[in-house]
């Protein structure tokens, strides 16, 4: 009875990942920063630089979220996109 028990409350913790869709699973993201040619000239060019994803904070992951805000967990099902608690209201 200890395991099955640890294993629900394993399943009604642990929440649902998704891709980030922001730098799609990746953890970075291309980002344009401008580089002048000179200090006289005001022309220059676009240089492309990597830069850490800030929605997932570079995992690549995002917890899966209710319209509610709840994470939605895995005792959900792998399908599932509302919260336990929006589930049984």
């Amino acid at each position: 009875m200890g395991r099955a028990k640890d294993e629900f409350i394993r399943l009604q913790e642990t929440p649902i990942m998704e891709t980030c869709a922001e730098c799609q699973g990746t953890g970075t993201v291309d980002v344009e920063v401008a580089r002048p040619q000179s200090f006289s000239r005001d022309i220059g060019e676009l240089d492309i630089e990597e830069e850490t994803c800030e929605d997932c904070a570079g995992s690549g992951e995002l917890e899966r979220l209710c319209d509610c805000g709840e994470w939605v967990t895995l005792i959900m099902g792998d399908d599932a996109t509302i919260c336990e608690e929006c589930a049984n209201e």
